[in-house]
């Protein structure tokens, strides 16, 4: 049984103070404004709001978060994950036990109190589409939802004791983006109330940016957040008869203020420190609050690690590494390793030697960008810069002589390195997109360097000619061609293409072709019966210079292998015998195969044992490294033998934190789609975020540092993802769902049934007005949680519930599922209802489908409801509101395109066109909303621009940039919008238009709470006209 807590009254800490402390959260006062509550290092504290030493007041396992005092100063409540996930606990002021109060698998956060301090307010997940508000009262019982409708996403939502009216916001702006900066568009958040007694609803600011965080007064004074005076937020007081008062003034945007309940003052945080606002005075104060704490050095061990980049040496003595961001060295067994110092805040990335066996060469980062430097192996000499540039250099290659490495500077610079000479030259200029690796390959006689580069969205191959300084787009096509490499006796090149279609945005399977540079005669078996005959002496000279003909080559390609997609191509010689060497995925089995290319009849050899990886040679032996462990290759026998290499490494976080700040920086700097930043001076950006480094302790404070870094950029699609050892928690709460729904005024009575949910099965009855009374044979306490008896450590296969019905009990068995499947069953409950509606107003003669997003399996819905349900009416409403985008904007626009051509019959039988769907015939509705983001805008922006429909709703997100990841050291991510997205027509960015409705009308939180929907009745009146 989990130990109740204990609220602290006092702190026996004798540690030194540290100075004023940043990275506090959430901070709230007590109702006479004269104490702060906040969270700091996972625990809660409370300080005099003059000032002073901190008092550790919760201090549980885990984290715990959002302190608030009740309006009556007797109950805080707070947040904490200590079973795993976010749930509500509520203590009393004075000192006693934490009591849980919610036990869902969902996080729950407290946001608020009634104002007469009976209830919770908290935000949560389990229900609703995204996030909304729920209450539990304080002394227990079951949370009930605050508002219906499964779009209302009800946040920050305070109560006006004046009024009992409720004020909050909806947006995603609020929810899930709140510190993005100058946010414009339809989803902005507005400051909206709703009185449940008149119910009356309303919205008080109508500006088009970012109105958030309400707060209200036991007088009813409310105040909020806003941008609009000079793009940061600063706090404003409504007043309902003029324009807002601005209060504060600050160059920085506040965050996450809170008001006293008795109105006198405002907590908040402004470049991470804690703030009090008077409201009397309107002047701002910074208390110092210090906090006993041992501010030491935090270093951990992280076990078995293992290299992330090799390379041998030339004399096949040694092994250069890159674990964990560190260079390392070894013998060839890995029996001894030794690390070589580098900057330990700085990231080793690639590995290299030098010809003299001696001499590393490598990348790492220099304040986030990648650059390359040299060291020699034995500790003679330390680290000297080789090439320093303000972008990412990588994809460092070496020549055949070894004298010589290409690299890549950035997105346009092809670059040679001349060892020897100690001088790099740019070869030539293409596009890269900076964030990803692209393939080079000299050629035997190191004539030719072919590598990758963009063109039209899709990599080509292109040829450098040493010989005359010339590039040439090599492939030069609308397709993928990639990954080249020569032949050892300069006849042929192989490659990986999908030369048929596009491989972009939805990606595409690559196969491996064999080029032949000239037009070669096959190989004559006679020549073989007469080459018996020949002494080796008088054998002709092998020739490998390269001899290219530039025409035809598509025509040349030909398939190595029939079928399935391969990739990482390397070519190695050994014992007079040169081998290609590949990863397949076809009808035989996946792994890395081995073909000889110097025998025309070989055919390819499964290495076994091996599944792919990076392959790397020496004089006179070839090894792989594949997922983090190498591998040395016999090519000829097809064998593999693995060397193991694991390493324990002592890292300081802090040295780590500091490092992927940098990087994940640099490479926003050199892969963000907009090359002015949206506006704001990035580098300016990066040095103000970098003065808080210092006060970063955790890995929650380098999550908020990055975020609102970038936060700065105004941008969709983008973030910071990491999580680290030192966070991971026992156990997490699993929540037992059925579909069963029970009313909230009797919280074990049963109110209806989820179609489709574990319950409603045919051997299954259970009703409404049922009375749930035992669950596994536990007999029910009506004023527990009912949440508790659905939750538990570890998944549940079956539950045995017992009902009363009448004045008889009876039991029945249910298989639960989670509680996210029984969500998306209630948005299916959604748009059976939209489905009826539509059929029920238009006579069955118009089919409705929504689209949920934009990902194959939506897609595949789509067809299918196409094909089968909507085939035959005579018009088509397609619904792409609160879609959360995806990638098959081309298969969805090509098919609503699709337009009979001619028609066809067997015999006498009835005609039918061809294709027998074509929606382009039929008149068509599309809906979109303020929810409708990413490639559902660019799939309605192309409806509309193609004038394949009518559009109807709201004005889009906003939220459209195709993205991918940058991977950093310890395995956190930065999301990275690179591409932009464009109308045809005018040229716009979509980020900052939009797709605008041909009809222009909302749908408000009003008409979600009472099942209205005035788009689609407004879509339904534009079909039928």
């Amino acid at each position: 049984m989990k130990r109740l807590l204990t609220l602290a009254l006092m702190c026996t800490c004798t540690v030194a103070l540290a100075e004023n402390i940043r990275f506090a959260s959430h901070p709230s006062l007590s109702p006479d404004g004269k104490q702060i509550y906040f969270s700091y290092d996972g625990d809660i504290y409370r300080v005099p709001a003059s000032g002073g030493q901190a008092t550790a007041v919760i201090t549980m396992i885990g984290e715990q978060d959002y302190p608030i005092v009740s309006p009556n100063g007797r109950w805080l409540t707070f947040s904490s994950n200590i079973q795993g996930n976010n749930d509500v606990y509520v203590v009393p002021v004075d000192g006693g036990d934490a009591v849980q109060l919610t036990f869902h698998e969902a996080p729950d956060t407290p946001v608020s109190w009634s104002a007469d301090s009976k209830y919770i307010h908290f935000e949560t997940t389990r229900a609703s589409a995204r996030k909304t508000t729920f209450k539990v009262a304080v002394e227990g019982g079951t949370p009930s939802i605050m508002f219906d409708g499964y779009f209302n996403t009800v946040v920050n939502l305070v109560e006006n004791p004046k009024t009992g009216e409720y004020l909050f916001n909806e947006s995603m702006e609020s929810i899930s983006f709140p510190t993005r900066k100058r946010y414009v568009g339809d989803h902005n958040p507005n400051i909206k109330s709703w009185n449940p007694r008149s119910r009356k609803y309303s919205e008080l600011t109508d500006y088009e940016g970012k109105d958030q965080w309400p707060m209200v007064d036991k007088s009813g004074n409310i105040y909020y957040v806003s941008d609009a005076f000079n793009k940061e937020s600063n706090i404003v007081k409504y007043n309902k008869n003029g324009e807002p008062e601005q209060i504060t003034r600050f160059e920085q945007s506040i965050q996450y203020p809170s008001i006293a309940f008795g109105g006198s003052a405002i907590v908040f945080l402004n470049e991470y420190q804690i703030n009090i606002l008077d409201t009397k005075s309107q002047k701002v104060s910074v208390p110092e609050i210090s906090i006993a704490s041992g501010n030491v050095e935090v270093r951990r061990s992280f076990t078995k690690q293992t290299p992330s980049a090799a390379d041998v040496s030339p004399d096949g003595k040694k092994f250069a590494l890159v674990i964990r961001g560190g260079l390392y060295i070894s013998d060839t067994k890995c029996k001894f390793l030794q690390k070589i110092a580098t900057p330990s805040d700085e990231r080793v990335s690639e590995v290299l030697w030098g010809n003299d066996s001696k001499t590393i060469y490598y990348t790492r980062t220099n304040k986030g960008w990648t650059n390359i430097y040299k060291i020699a192996a034995d500790g003679s000499s330390g680290e000297s810069v080789v090439y320093l540039s303000q972008n990412n250099v990588k994809n460092l290659v070496k020549s055949h002589k070894g004298d010589k490495f290409a690299f890549i500077d950035g997105s346009r610079s092809l670059m040679l390195h001349d060892m020897a000479n100690k001088v790099s030259m740019q070869l030539a200029e293409a596009e890269f997109w900076s964030f990803q690796g692209y393939s080079m390959s000299f050629s035997s006689d190191d004539s030719y360097l072919a590598f990758d580069g963009m063109h039209m969205f899709e990599r080509d191959i292109f040829l450098y000619n040493f010989k005359d300084g010339s590039v040439k787009n090599f492939t030069h096509s609308a397709s993928m061609e990639s990954g080249a490499v020569f032949s050892p006796d300069g006849k042929d090149m192989y490659l990986l293409a999908n030369p048929t279609s596009s491989s972009f945005p939805r990606g595409a399977r690559s196969a491996l072709y064999k080029l032949p540079l000239q037009k070669y005669s096959a190989p004559f078996k006679s020549e073989v019966v007469d080459n018996l005959f020949k002494d080796k002496k008088d054998a002709p000279k092998k020739d490998s210079t390269i001899k290219i003909d530039y025409n035809g080559i598509h025509e040349r390609m030909t398939r190595v292998e029939r079928d399935g997609s391969q990739s990482g191509l390397y070519v190695y010689s050994s014992k007079g015998k040169d081998y290609l060497l590949y990863r397949s995925f076809s009808s035989g089995p996946a792994g890395v195969y081995s073909l000889e290319i110097s025998d025309p009849e070989a055919k390819p050899k499964q290495v076994k044992n091996l599944n792919g990886g990076s392959f790397f040679q020496s004089k006179d032996a070839l090894y792989c490294l594949s997922g983090g462990t190498i591998y040395k290759v016999d090519a000829g026998s097809g064998s593999a033998t693995k060397i193991s290499v694991e390493k324990d490494v002592e890292v300081v976080l802090d040295d780590e934190f500091r490092q992927m700040f940098y990087e994940g920086w640099a490479v926003m700097e050199q892969n963000y789609y907009d090359v002015n930043f949206h506006g704001t001076d990035w580098h300016a950006d990066r040095d103000y975020y970098a003065s808080f480094l210092p006060y970063v302790r955790t890995r929650a404070n380098l999550r908020t540092l990055m975020t609102d870094l970038l936060g700065e950029l105004n941008s969709s699609h983008q973030g910071f993802t990491s999580s680290g050892a030192e966070e991971k928690l026992e156990t997490r709460t699993r929540s037992y769902a059925t579909g069963l729904v029970f009313e909230d005024s009797a919280p074990y009575k049963v109110s209806r049934i989820i179609a489709d949910s574990p319950v409603d099965k045919v051997d299954i009855d259970i009703r409404k007005g049922d009375v749930l009374v035992a669950v596994d044979g536990q007999r029910i306490d009506q004023k527990v949680n009912r949440e508790k008896y659905f939750s538990g450590a570890v998944a549940a296969e079956e539950l045995r519930l017992t009902f009363k019905r009448g004045n008889k009990e009876f039991e029945v068995k249910v298989h639960p599922t989670t509680y996210s499947a029984v969500k998306t069953l209630e948005y299916k409950e959604w748009e059976t209802q939209r489905t009826e509606m539509v059929a029920q107003k238009t006579g069955g003669k118009v089919g409705y489908i929504h689209m949920r997003a934009m990902g194959d399996a939506d897609l595949n819905n789509f067809l299918l409801k196409m094909h089968t349900e909507v085939f035959d009416k005579e018009a088509l409403i397609l619904d792409l509101r609160y879609n959360n985008g995806g990638n098959v904007h081309k298969e969805v626009i090509d098919f609503l395109r699709g337009q009979a051509h001619f028609e066809w019959s067997y015999r006498d039988f009835p005609k039918t066109t061809h294709p027998n769907v074509a929606p382009a015939g039929k008149p068509i509705v599309v809906l979109i909303n303020e929810h409708s983001l990413s490639d559902a805008e660019v799939t309605s922006n192309g409806i509309k621009t193609l004038s394949i429909a009518k559009l109807v709703g709201t004005e889009t997100y906003r939220w459209i940039i195709f993205t991918s990841s940058v991977r950093l050291l310890d395995g956190s991510s930065v999301r990275m919008p690179a591409w932009g997205c464009y109308n045809i027509l005018d040229g716009q960015d979509l980020e900052f238009s939009g797709v605008k409705p041909d009809v222009y009308i909302k749908n408000t939180f009003k008409d979600r709470l009472e099942g209205k929907d005035p788009q689609l009745e407004a879509a339904i009146k534009e079909i039928i006209k």
